[in-house]
């Protein structure tokens, strides 16, 4: 991707676009939004100097997920500090991109992430998130495929994408040869089946999954603003076919090492009850696993973006080689 021509492609885009945006039609600046997470969609901030809009463009593989996004765009908006959508982009003004979404830009914000003291504001979000899962008004706006158990939406968000990860990686093994050894490889695709089998024979996971769930909300995906207020972005994943414990697990991931978890594992238990907090730990174990191997495949990707490819493959490389020992060190004993 080539990071210059995008920005101008949008700029372009947002000058013949102004009146519908809200934006002035002279000094459009476009500026390319680092993805920490991986390169999929592609994330432009636009202004004209006094306004700032989010500009979220998706290939043809994230096309749907954007689309579902914008259909219940003014429901989140309303119901769960989601940004408001501006307008839809139903053009391919960046090659590779035929569709994107125009969103008001989160001022004076920043990341839970990066939130010193960030208890009072993770407790606010539990509490949304917990009205989210059963939501069954947002749930029929939401299409619905098959049934399907707790262990197939495991599969799906976390195990199909490692086995696809691992495919990636071994297509790119040279680029991974200085820090990854075969044995490693081999042992990706071994633990993924081990994993797999866990799921499949926990009772926990054979229930039906009606949870309406996020799916994403790391603490990248919380802008907390300097009122004190947040709005959850990055909707893309949401599904009414999900599981709470996996919103609950990335959430609270960061705390999951801390002497302070047993406290919010409570709390998580009087709000959604022990299954959930059963099926939490193994999404706790599949995320360090996440550390371990898609960070890898961000690796991969960041060839694709030459100007962030060294600060992204240093990143990913740091976080796979910390992440390897300890998952090895808590689960390996028990494998």
């Amino acid at each position: 991707m080539n990071v210059q021509l995008a920005e101008r492609k949008i700029a372009e885009w947002a000058a013949a676009n102004c009146m519908a945006i809200g934006i002035g039609p002279d000094r459009i600046q476009a500026s390319y939004i680092y993805n920490p997470g991986g390169f999929g969609n592609l994330s432009i901030r636009l202004t004209d100097g006094r306004t700032r809009l989010h500009a979220k463009l998706a290939p043809p593989r994230k096309r749907a997920r954007l689309r579902q996004w914008a259909n219940v765009s003014e429901y989140l908006a309303k119901h769960y500090s989601a940004p408001k959508l501006i307008h839809d982009i139903n053009e391919e003004i960046v090659p590779g991109y035929p569709y994107g979404l125009v969103f008001e830009y989160i001022e004076d914000s920043v990341p839970l992430a990066e939130v010193l003291d960030a208890d009072e504001i993770r407790s606010a979000v539990l509490k949304i998130i917990a009205k989210l899962h059963l939501d069954e008004e947002l749930r029929e706006l939401l299409p619905v495929a098959a049934n399907r158990t707790y262990a197939e939406a495991f599969e799906e968000e976390y195990l199909s994408r490692f086995t696809e990860d691992l495919v990636g990686i071994l297509e790119s093994r040279e680029l991974l040869k200085d820090f990854v050894t075969d044995e490693t490889l081999t042992w990706f695709g071994e633990e993924i089946e081990r994993l797999r089998e866990i799921i499949r024979q926990t009772p926990a996971f054979q229930q039906a999954a009606v949870d309406v769930v996020h799916n994403d909300l790391n603490g990248n995906n919380v802008l907390v603003r300097g009122d004190g207020s947040f709005r959850i972005i990055d909707w893309d994943d949401l599904s009414g076919q999900g599981d709470a414990a996996m919103d609950y697990s990335v959430l609270l991931w960061p705390l999951a090492d801390d002497p302070s978890w047993p406290i919010w594992r409570e709390k998580v238990i009087a709000t959604a009850g022990d299954a959930v907090v059963e099926r939490l730990e193994l999404y706790f174990r599949a995320k360090l696993l996440d550390d371990v191997i898609d960070v890898l495949a961000d690796y991969v990707e960041a060839e694709q973006v030459p100007e962030y490819r060294e600060e992204a493959q240093r990143k990913s490389k740091a976080i796979h080689l910390a992440s390897y020992p300890k998952y090895l060190a808590k689960y390996e004993a028990n494998s």
